[in-house]
């Protein structure tokens, strides 16, 4: 790159500009003068809204005087008033003369750096990317706007107006942008603004007579009211939570003078523009040059009122629904399910009522005799079925559908003019339940509801609040915790709410845009809860993890199978002693200790464990505490702890667990007889708890994590001195790898076999065994995305998040040495190396090495110590997994680092020598002091608890001071010592506490620092690249919007420079779009044989060697097999995504990972992938079982440790057993071929096309792969067992 530092730019001052234009329009009003007349495209331009001045700066000086000798102010030889000589302006434009001179200020830097970032760009742009007329905006002009809903009265789609606006004055417009259409228009005295991206638009149809476009939406538009004068004063007086004199306030409604448009904004999302006359055929033209945006013409009649309000259609479905829960006719979960698909716009409220009244009276039970689990009949009698989730089980045995054949109809397609009325008739949606309520009861699924719960997995209800809506989901599977392993019938009483935008992601800060009456709107819920199919679910509690993730928990009350009712107050006080805790935020934190996920438990009082309270280890002065949160556990109680877990491979001797009140960790002391458990209750015990019985386990070091590197230490260890050879170095070791996934297959199947995709299905084997039999997976584009998606995710963390492996180094579970081995600034680390993948082995006795923990901010949260390993005969040396700290010294090196502790915190180390050696300084550790919780005084009440829930929500800045400490701690020479990147440490370590103290940052602190408006480059967005035809990557090539097409109150543009620092130079270094295009992509081959065709020729020509292998009598078994195994699949593609109205595709299902276009998974996503990644494991190894007709025995895990040989069998003997294996045959070359048979008709089915599923017609091919894992396995089974019989059969007729 260029020399930056050698910056010859140049600014002009402007002033008597236009006080209306931002920077945008100042940008598009100058472009003509000195882009297209003068040629200069390196320029920028700054101005401010309601300022009358401006600056342009120019990269290259000379063009700047350039500019001012042709457009700049001519001095005067008259005087001004004030004595000032008078200017004449040569510049004009908006109707005002423009003066123009040179500044008296030197340009920023930063500034012209961006701008020769922008210049270098452009002239290496290797893409030949063109803006194209698909990229220009189209404007209509805004008569009035419609919401409403399609119907098809006499088989005929007609549009029903629920609600309209009429628009007023003369400013009114729908902007068809490039991403999205904005529409602004005045009515009623306010001037409101409606947001809908494209993702949300299934399709617009067109009608000429009225012009109009009416747009069918997948989620409600993002509402808008804009600013005024009179709004300033009324956001002022609001400023809920310090946002002052916003210029926009989001709405969650659009306001009506008589009607309430938040009732049905979830059901009405038919939204319908009449525009004016004036072009509108070539504006139309022009608007199918858009390609995602689906445009159809139709002649659509337009009904000003429905048979029936909308209104009132709900209100009525509503009251059937809570009569029928009332009456006991319908069973909830399938009430559930039929809210679900009226609340979130799949069914219409007028036909969900009809189809509700339907079953009600196809349902036989009687309903004296039908209450459901926990409900109190009129005689005062308690019904208790106590069976799973609280089911009614007489209503449920003589009711026609189950909740499972009712969530089929999620896949209802959108109504409009490519859909017939039929897919919406009653008699149809009837047929359909019918239909796959006889596949649900085939059985067939019922392995996998089983699978989940050897898993430790519940099935849970789970509901979405946005700013407009709530919707319903689920059940998902849900790890348990302490709540739902209370009360394993009653789990439908339990919803875990995300409280999220309208698309399913985090509420985002956005200084242009107040929030406060979505915050509003969340508290209110919080407070009064939800009213579902008879039930009022209220807030119950979060976890630490969950707040940070804006979710809790709700109830509705119930009567337990103790005959118990429970609500939030009996729940609460069975879970301990919380009225002495005076603080919201820790009294929360200490409740939602019975909310973290806990997936196993151990019963303490069966086993007979002897609890011992220890005191904690301090220093000298009592200041520090060095085993805080760390406990010990005696070996029997660790072998007992491990036989009750599914079975791992290896011995895990430290655990994170949940027991009544404490939290923390134990680790294995040898010296310790008997059934012994050790608590540390100062440190350990948060509050006061008789719920001892279980102890649960979170989390336990049962391997090593491999480390990797992120941006905030590789920051540190520049500032260190480390070697800037050494970040190379092990970058580039990690992108040869990558780059050569592909080319070789063995690097290919080890690869797959590392990063866990399908291996329960033994996903890497299944590729292995294609290339020995001379088939090239590449052939098949579904096989080749997934391998192609799991490397370009690692390129990508790689290159935009510095993810970079270390081979020597490790991440582990800290502890504390019980025994005062270790002096003060020594480790011990213990780890499995053969888990690690260590190739060799080596020694860390006496060698110093890098320990920290993320996230690192502060340049003292790396430091060095020196490594020790205890003598062989040492308690010590039975630990593994884990980091062993001093107890010596005055201060605990965990606290040290980052301000961590001994409670389920991990840490990163590096022995690599060259780090080590060449790290020439080391800082001193931050020491904050320690703040006390916010105290209200008195006892904590549940309101306290939700408005410091949504005060979080509202004022959580841990994201916004990260980056920004990023970017100073490049921008300032000191880096990360810097005195304001010290000051953001600081501030990131309250935001960390602000979840268990109350104490948010201090704001002003903030603002007061170095402005950023400049990033440096590897904060960059990353190339666009989406997921096309569901199984296709590809990057998008479009050039970023021109500036005429943007919103100027779409928030912040970022300009962005090359830095160089070390981070911006290894990011710099990796070409991503080369790499996927020269070494990962491959474009399969259609000619010849298909990867299944050749697969096909080798089955058959070994079933010819078996004899008779009858496998087409098979064919309609094999297509109930493939069509459950697609439900189940599209249920899942559902279920995780990140926005309910859309499905994920089967590549992200079979990779197990949640495909983000900006290359970088967001922090719900990366929690849903791994859900998914489980789920997809259940799923697949459940259908191999069918397919393969196998039993699991008793006990069994079948999970694939990192350290299995991948020459292993993939459960012919691993646990499975076969119920055709075996014969009871005279003739020893006769064997049951039963299993190969079905899975060869799997085979020939999974290669036939499925069914479409869902809005996007989604098809799965993933079946296939299953099918033909289960066919090679089986045939090699009965090969095997052919040559052995032939091989006796031989023997035997020498003999004779």
């Amino acid at each position: 790159m260029a020399d930056y530092q050698s910056l010859d730019g140049l600014d002009v001052f402007m002033s008597n500009l236009p006080t209306g234009l931002a920077e945008q329009g100042l940008k598009a009003q100058l472009d003509p003068f000195i882009t297209e007349r003068l040629g200069f495209t390196d320029w920028t331009c700054q101005k401010k809204r309601d300022k009358k001045y401006g600056l342009v700066t120019f990269l290259h000086r000379y063009q700047g005087e350039r500019f001012l000798a042709i457009y700049g102010a001519e001095t005067m030889h008259s005087l001004t008033s004030n004595g000032h000589p008078r200017s004449r302006a040569r510049l004009a434009f908006l109707g005002v003369n423009v003066f123009c001179k040179l500044s008296d200020r030197p340009s920023d830097p930063f500034l012209l750096r961006t701008l020769r970032k922008t210049a270098h760009d452009r002239a290496h742009d290797d893409e030949h990317q063109q803006e194209t007329t698909n990229d220009k905006t189209v404007v209509f002009k805004l008569d009035r706007l419609l919401c409403g809903h399609y119907e098809y009265p006499d088989g005929t789609l007609v549009f029903y107006k629920d609600i309209e606006w009429l628009a007023e004055g003369m400013e009114n417009s729908a902007k068809f942008q490039r991403d999205a259409l904005v529409i602004t228009f005045a009515t009623h005295g306010c001037q409101l603004r409606v947001e809908i991206p494209y993702r949300t638009i299934h399709e617009i149809v067109v009608y000429g007579r009225p012009p109009s476009l009416t747009l069918t939406l997948w989620e409600p538009p993002l509402f808008f009211q804009s600013s005024s004068q009179d709004l300033a004063d009324r956001m002022s007086q609001l400023d809920l939570y310090g946002l002052k004199n916003m210029p926009r306030l989001r709405l969650e409604q659009l306001p009506h003078a008589s009607a309430n448009h938040a009732d049905i904004i979830g059901q009405s999302l038919v939204y319908r523009m009449d525009v004016s006359p004036p072009d509108f055929e070539s504006k139309v033209h022009r608007l199918k040059g858009k390609e995602r945006l689906n445009i159809s013409y139709y002649n659509l009649p337009v009904i000003l009122y429905g048979r029936t309000s909308m209104f009132e259609n709900l209100r009525t479905f509503r009251r059937l629904a809570d009569r029928c829960y009332a009456e006991s006719t319908v069973p909830f979960d399938v009430l559930f399910q039929l809210q679900a698909l009226v609340n979130n716009g799949y069914l219409l409220p007028l036909t969900a009522e009809a189809l509700l009244k339907r079953l009600c009276q196809t349902t036989k039970t009687n309903s004296t005799d039908a209450l459901p689990n926990g409900s109190v009949g009129r005689d005062g009698k308690i019904a208790d079925n106590k069976k799973s989730n609280g089911s009614d089980t007489h209503t449920r045995s003589s009711f026609p559908f189950s909740a499972a054949a009712v969530k089929k109809l999620f896949s209802l397609p959108f109504p409009g003019p490519d859909t017939e009325a039929d897919a919406f008739s009653l008699d149809e949606i009837w047929s359909y339940l019918e239909e796959k309520e006889k596949e649900i009861r085939h059985g067939i699924t019922k392995e996998l509801i089983s699978e989940r719960g050897r898993q430790n997995l519940l099935m849970v209800y789970k509901m979405q609040v946005t700013p407009t809506r709530f919707c319903l989901l689920g059940p998902e599977p849900e790890a348990k915790n302490r709540i739902l392993r209370k009360f394993p019938y009653h789990t439908e009483y339990f919803v875990r709410v995300q409280f999220c935008e309208e698309d399913g992601q985090d509420l985002f800060f956005n200084a242009r845009v107040s929030l406060d009456k979505i915050w509003e709107r969340f508290k209110d819920f919080l407070l009064q809860g939800v009213h579902i199919a008879g039930r009022e679910y209220k807030f119950l509690g979060f976890s630490h993890s969950s707040l940070r993730a804006h979710s809790a928990w709700f109830m509705a009350p119930f009567v337990d199978h103790h005959s118990n009712m429970q609500t939030y107050f009996s729940v609460i006080s069975d879970l301990g002693k919380f009225n002495m805790i005076f603080s919201p935020p820790r009294c929360a934190a200490r409740i939602g200790q019975a909310f973290s996920e806990t997936p196993f438990s151990i019963d303490l009082w069966k086993l007979g464990v002897q609890v011992e309270y220890i005191p904690d280890v301090k220093s000298r002065d009592g200041s520090r505490v060095f085993s805080d949160g760390v406990g010990t556990i005696s070996r029997s109680l660790m072998e007992a702890i491990h036989d009750a877990l599914p079975q791992t491979k290896g011995i895990t001797t430290c655990f994170q667990i949940r027991w009544g009140g404490a939290k923390g960790m134990i680790a294995l002391d040898d010296t310790l007889d008997g059934m012994v458990m050790r608590i540390r209750p100062e440190s350990m015990v948060k509050f006061e708890s008789e719920d001892k019985q279980y102890l649960e386990i979170c989390d336990m070091g049962n391997k090593p994590i491999p480390l990797v590197l992120n941006r905030q230490i590789i920051k540190i260890l520049e500032d260190m001195r480390v070697e800037e050879n050494w970040f190379f170095q092990v970058q580039n070791r990690e992108l040869k790898r990558l780059r050569m996934i592909a080319a070789y297959v063995h690097n290919t199947v080890a690869f797959l076999k590392r990063q866990n995709v399908a291996e329960k299905i033994n996903f890497s084997k299944f590729i292995r065994r294609l290339h020995k039999l001379r088939i090239d997976y590449k052939r098949d584009a579904f096989l080749c995305s997934v391998v192609e998606t799991v490397i370009l995710r690692e390129v990508r963390l790689l290159k935009h998040k510095a993810r970079i492996p270390v081979d020597k180094g490790v991440t582990l579970f800290g502890i504390m040495d019980e025994f005062g081995f270790l002096e003060e600034d020594e480790v011990y680390i213990t780890f499995e190396k053969k888990k690690l993948n260590q190739s060799r082995d080596f020694d860390l006795h006496d060698k110093l090495v890098l320990v920290t923990r993320s996230p690192a901010l502060h340049p003292g949260d790396i430091q060095v110590r020196r490594a020790v390993v205890p003598p062989s005969y040492h308690p010590l040396r039975s630990l593994t997994n884990c980091i062993v700290f001093s107890q010596k010294g005055s201060r605990d090196l965990p606290s040290q680092l980052s301000g961590g502790d001994l409670d389920g915190d991990i840490y990163n180390i590096i022995w690599d020598d060259l780090a080590v050696s060449s790290s020439r300084r080391e800082f001193l550790p931050a020491d904050y002091p320690r703040v006390s919780p916010l105290n209200i005084g008195r006892e904590v009440k549940r309101e306290d608890m939700t408005n410091f829930f949504v005060e979080f929500m509202a004022t959580d800045q841990l994201g916004v001071i990260a980056v920004k400490h990023m970017i100073l701690a490049d921008m300032k020479e000191a880096g990360t010592v810097d005195e304001e990147c010290k000051l953001l440490a600081e501030m990131h370590s309250t935001g960390v506490d602000y979840s268990k103290s109350g104490h948010p940052i201090d704001t002003w602190k903030l603002r007061g620092l170095t402005p950023t408006r400049y990033r440096p480059d590897f904060l960059a967005q990353a190339p666009p690249a989406n997921i096309v035809d569901r199984t296709e990557i590809v990057f998008e090539t479009r050039k970023p919007a021109a500036l005429e097409d943007e919103d100027e109150e779409s928030g912040p543009k970022y300009r962005y420079y090359a830095s160089n620092k070390i981070l911006s130079k290894l990011y710099r270094a990796i070409d991503e779009k080369k790499i996927w295009k020269e070494e990962i992509h491959h474009k399969p081959s259609s000619r010849g044989p298909s990867v299944w065709e050749q697969l096909f020729g080798y089955i058959r020509y070994q079933c010819e060697m078996l004899g008779e292998v009858n496998w087409q009598p098979l064919i309609d078994e094999a297509r109930r097999i493939r069509q459950a195994y697609d439900d189940e699949m599209y249920g899942a593609s559902m279920d995780y995504s990140d926005n309910y109205t859309s499905e994920i595709t089967e590549l992200e299902i079979f990779t197990g990972y949640l495909f983000n276009k900006s290359g970088v998974q967001t922090r719900r996503q990366r929690d849903k992938s791994l859900g998914l990644k489980d789920e997809f494991d259940r799923i697949s190894k459940n259908f191999e079982r069918v397919i393969r007709m196998k039993t699991v025995e008793l006990g069994e895990d079948n999970g694939v440790d990192d350290d299995d040989d991948e020459d292993d069998d993939d459960g012919s003997q691993a646990g499975l057993v076969s119920s055709s294996s075996g014969s009871d045959s005279d003739d020893p070359l006769k064997q049951d071929l039963s299993a190969l048979e079905l899975s060869i008709a799997c085979l020939h089915i999974g290669t036939l096309k499925s069914k479409k599923f869902g809005r996007s017609s989604s098809e799965f091919q993933s079946f296939r792969i299953i099918a033909a894992q289960c066919v090679l396995s089986e045939l090699e089974i009965a090969l095997t067992k052919h040559q052995i019989a032939a091989g006796a059969a031989a023997v035997a007729a020498s003999v004779k």
